[in-house]
C-alpha cells in the first residue's frame, strides 16, 4: 500500500500560507463579504452602481482556493468595489466603515494585483485535480505546473511561498513512489528500483487512472450524509442498495 497526502489538499495549504501573508487583502474581503451579507438593501445599491459586475464572492476557508479566486475578484474589479462601497452610508454598519478604510488603502491595489498575477491560477489547478477520471500523468503534470509557476514568483513572499509547496512535497512520503510509476508507465524509466517490494509489475498497470487527492472520498461522504438521514428509517435493503447505485453512477461532477 502506498500511502498519499490529497494532493490538492497539499496546493491548498500553500494558498492558506498565501492568505495569512496578506493581512489586510484578507480582512478586506472579510468585511466586504459582511457588508453584503443578508442586506438586500446594500446588494441592491450594489446592483444599481455598478450593474455589470457579479457581487463580491463569498469565500469559504475550508473550500480549496476560494480565497484566491475573491482576491483576483477584487483585483480585476477594484475600482468598481471602490465606488460601491464608499456609496454606502458608513454609518450603517462598523463592517461598512472598516471595508471603506481598507479599500482606501493606498497600497491595497498593488497588494491585489501581486495576489492574482503571481498566484491567480491556483484554484483552476485545484479544480483541475478534483477532476474525476483523470489520468495520473495528467494530474501530475498538474503538479509539476504549479510548481514552476510557484517557482517563477518573483519577491520575498514568492520565494516563501515556493519553499512552502516544495515542504508539502517533501513531506508527502507517497509522492516519489507515485512519480516513480507514472514515469515507468510512460516509458520514461525502465527500472523498478525504489518501488515498495510488496508491488508487482501487474500492479502498476492499474496505477494509471490512480487517484492523487481524496475528492472522490469525500464526494462519497456526501452520497451517504444525503442516504442515511434521520428520516428514512424506513428504507429497507434492497432500496438503499437501488439508490446507492443510482447516486454513485451519476454523471454529475465528469
Amino acid at each position: 500500500m502506498i500511502h498519499l497526502t490529497c494532493l490538492a489538499h497539499g496546493i491548498h495549504r500553500v494558498a492558506e500560507s498565501i492568505r495569512e501573508k496578506f493581512k489586510k487583502v484578507d480582512k478586506l474581503i472579510s468585511r466586504v463579504k459582511q457588508v453584503f451579507l443578508k442586506a438586500p438593501s446594500r446588494v441592491l445599491v450594489f446592483k444599481s452602481e455598478a450593474p455589470a459586475i457579479p457581487l463580491p464572492p463569498e469565500p469559504i476557508i475550508t473550500r480549496w482556493g476560494t480565497w484566491i479566486m475573491a482576491a483576483s475578484y477584487y483585483c480585476k474589479y477594484y475600482k468598481d468595489i471602490r465606488r460601491v462601497l464608499l456609496s454606502i452610508n458608513s454609518e450603517d454598519a462598523i463592517s461598512v466603515k472598516e471595508a471603506q478604510q481598507l479599500i482606501q488603502d493606498p497600497n491595497m491595489e498593488a497588494k491585489l494585483v501581486y495576489i492574482h498575477s503571481n498566484f491567480g491560477f491556483i484554484p483552476e489547478y485545484i479544480t483541475k485535480l478534483e477532476t474525476q477520471y483523470i489520468s495520473l500523468s495528467e494530474a501530475l503534470s498538474a503538479v509539476k505546473y504549479v510548481q514552476n509557476k510557484l517557482n517563477d514568483c518573483e519577491g520575498e513572499i514568492g520565494f516563501v511561498v515556493f519553499q512552502k509547496f516544495n515542504n508539502v512535497l517533501e513531506k508527502n512520503c507517497g509522492f516519489k513512489t507515485i512519480l516513480n510509476i507514472s514515469k515507468i508507465l510512460s516509458g520514461q524509466e525502465s527500472s523498478m528500483e525504489g518501488l515498495p517490494d510488496d508491488l508487482t509489475g501487474d500492479d502498476i498497470t492499474y496505477f494509471k487512472y490512480a487517484p492523487i487527492t481524496s475528492t472522490d472520498v469525500e464526494r462519497s461522504f456526501s452520497r451517504y450524509k444525503t442516504l442515511l438521514v434521520d428520516n428514512r428509517r424506513s428504507f429497507n435493503f434492497k432500496n438503499i442498495k437501488k439508490s446507492l447505485v443510482v447516486q454513485c453512477n451519476t454523471l454529475e461532477g465528469i
